[in-house]
């Protein structure tokens, strides 16, 4: 399957990882980082979620472009889902594992989004790996 295409699937499948993530695993305590009512959240939530959708589908993209670029230097060779499990993993430890832990030690009032960052970025990497190693 052509890079573009299976870049965008997977954008879709970080998109949904995303929501799912922050819309109902990661809920509790998120408020105290909101300073608005519960109205003008709801105003802001269609806005939102097109600029999420958006920015899901370049990273979509731009994975599957730095995917079939590097896939021949990865450990499992032979590509597959594991591969881009690999990949996933290997982007999120130097990148977004480092800079949550080290910004949650002076952020102490944002230490739980750090915490949250640092999980949903994890999962998001290896979902749009899966998915593209599923499909590359």
């Amino acid at each position: 399957m052509h890079w573009l295409i299976a870049g965008a699937i997977a954008g879709v499948a970080a998109y949904l990882t995303d929501w799912l993530m922050w819309g109902k695993l990661f809920t509790k305590g998120m408020d105290d980082f909101f300073s608005g009512t519960p109205e003008e959240a709801q105003a802001n939530m269609g806005p939102a979620l097109a600029q999420s959708a958006v920015l899901a589908l370049v990273f979509g993209v731009v994975l599957a472009f730095t995917y079939q670029r590097v896939a021949g230097t990865l450990w499992v060779e032979r590509g597959g889902p594991l591969a881009g499990m690999e990949f996933g993993t290997v982007l999120w430890l130097p990148t977004v594992a480092l800079a949550t832990v080290g910004g949650g030690v002076w952020f102490d009032k944002a230490r739980p989004l750090f915490r949250a960052q640092f999980w949903t970025w994890l999962v998001r990497l290896n979902v749009a790996g899966l998915v593209l190693g599923f499909l590359m």
